[in-house]
């Protein structure tokens, strides 16, 4: 079964969305800091805000796909 990276951002007045990406089987530092620079980037660009108002939720590795609430593959 894979393993993936997850990480939920939200934002005042918008919605919290958890996002994923399949994992090698050991992420490095540089891998889990792209993850959520790419999961930042992504969730202002579809909020149309600024990447300083995203509120970072804590990353996780090992997870299984997230299935509750809106989540995204990046």
């Amino acid at each position: 079964m894979p393993k993936y990276m997850t990480q939920a951002m939200s934002s005042d007045k918008t919605e919290k969305i958890t996002y994923y990406r399949k994992q090698p089987d050991h992420p490095t530092h540089k891998t889990s800091g792209q993850f959520t620079q790419d999961a930042i980037s992504n969730y202002a660009n579809f909020n149309h805000i600024d990447e300083s108002k995203v509120v970072k939720g804590t990353y996780k590795s090992g997870q299984g796909v997230p299935t509750s609430g809106k989540t995204f593959e990046i």
